[in-house]
């Protein structure tokens, strides 16, 4: 058994089809001619380019693109001169050919937009620019502490310059005191060998036998006078034992430079004497022959290496200085004065002031795009205003996702930089 609330509800639908029954035999009995059966008046249809005139024209019997007779006053029908042949091909062609058109949502953004980062570390001393001011390229935005790469390029310096003084005594000719210095050095070294493979002359072998006898006879000068006072219980206080002690020492040393002198040099003082010689013959002859092109090429290699680490040096330095790469604004500041920067840390970032529009435009209309199509562009923030663009990109494949190509619109003029980063937009493409 239905519920009370069935009842109601089918009661409440079967009343209203009832009135909406008898309100349209009513409407049917007053109308002329509602004995005779009338047909159904067809629908209106729409085609693209075609307007409904046209198409009850055509249901009419006339053909697409004839205009439909007009009535006159009381009535009747004056017919319109017919479209001509050519009208009516052209006007087909127009409606075959016309392309389909529609915005797309889109955002305006930079052209370029560059982060700038530190390439050294160091504690920042100075940030010369703040957010939206204009640089151009190769203008200071910052300085970082640069005291250590500075010692570092001067340390580089010093290293080049004595490479390179080495390089020019070697290329250099020798000068001729400078070969007078060297003959002399191998004659005392000649003469040292002699003297070592020979023995002492008779005249070295007087001259030590002479200081020999003299410290002993200062020897006994000293003990005579020693003797006199040596029964004083301060002897020890007394000069004259202070003086017989010093000759005693002479004496000793004389003995010992005199047996020394009359036994000749021992073989290692013999090569060692050699040596000398034969060092002092090489410079000499090195400084007649000039350098050897081995050192040379050595000497220009050590110069060149010098001269790399200076520049190297002066690279780190000049990261010290950064400075913008290109025209633009700041938009954005990561680093203040004072602070500690890391290799790669953010400084700033730049926006070119030239702007563009990407959009993505579906396959089908593919056919249609081309290198310079215009556009037209619209901002939420100038709802009055449009801006005119060109296609400037189209890419060469299809995102597989979407079916879609991105095609990048630059405005053709920005209108004193009305067109900001970050602006919301629609673009349309203008079919040619």
């Amino acid at each position: 058994m239905r519920s009370l609330k069935e009842l109601f509800h089918s009661r409440y639908v079967l009343a209203i089809l009832s009135v909406l029954l008898t309100l349209a035999v009513v409407a049917g009995c007053s109308m002329p001619g509602a004995n005779a059966p009338a047909a159904a008046a067809p629908l209106p249809t729409y085609a693209p380019g075609i307007t409904p005139a046209a198409t009850s024209a055509a249901e009419n019997g006339s053909p697409i693109g004839t205009p439909a007779a007009t009535k006159s006053g009381d009535g009747a029908a004056i017919p319109d001169a017919p479209a001509t042949t050519e009208e009516t091909a052209t006007l087909s062609e127009t409606v075959a050919t016309a392309p389909a058109s529609g915005r797309y949502s889109a955002e305006i953004v930079a052209d370029q937009q560059v982060v700038v980062a530190a390439q050294i570390g160091g504690t920042a001393l100075e940030v010369l620019v703040d957010v939206g001011d204009e640089v151009k390229t190769g203008d200071v935005l910052a300085r970082i502490d640069s005291t250590a790469l500075e010692a570092q390029r001067a340390q580089a310096m010093a290293s080049m310059e004595a490479a390179k003084s080495q390089l020019d005594l070697l290329t250099d000719p020798a000068k001729e005191q400078d070969l007078a210095a060297a003959r002399a050095a191998v004659d005392a070294a000649g003469a040292a060998y002699v003297r070592a493979t020979n023995g002492p002359t008779d005249e070295e072998r007087r001259l030590a036998l002479a200081q020999l006898k003299s410290a002993e006879a200062a020897v006994t000068v000293a003990q005579a006078g020693y003797n006199r006072v040596k029964g004083d219980p301060m002897i020890g206080m007394l000069p004259q034992s202070l003086q017989l002690q010093q000759a005693t020492l002479g004496q000793e040393a004389a003995q010992a430079q005199y047996d020394k002198l009359m036994k000749g040099a021992t073989a290692d003082q013999v090569a060692g004497a050699y040596a000398q010689l034969a060092n002092a013959r090489a410079g000499l002859q090195r400084l007649q022959d000039g350098a050897k092109p081995a050192q040379v090429h050595a000497a220009e290699a050590q110069l060149s290496a010098a001269e790399n680490a200076l520049y190297l040096a002066q690279l780190q330095l000049n990261k010290a200085t950064i400075t913008a790469p290109m025209d633009g604004v700041v938009s954005k500041l990561q680093m203040v004065a004072g602070a500690l920067a890391a290799p790669g840390a953010p400084v700033l970032t730049l926006l070119s002031n030239d702007v563009r529009v990407t959009i993505a435009v579906e396959e089908t209309r593919l056919p249609q795009l081309k290198i310079g199509q215009p556009a037209i562009i619209r901002t939420e923030a100038y709802p009055g205003r449009t801006f005119a663009g060109a296609v400037a990109i189209i890419a060469p494949e299809l995102d597989p996702t979407t079916r879609t190509v991105q095609v990048t619109i630059r405005p053709a003029d920005n209108d004193a930089g009305l067109l900001n980063p970050g602006m919301s937009a629609t673009a349309e493409l203008v079919a040619q």
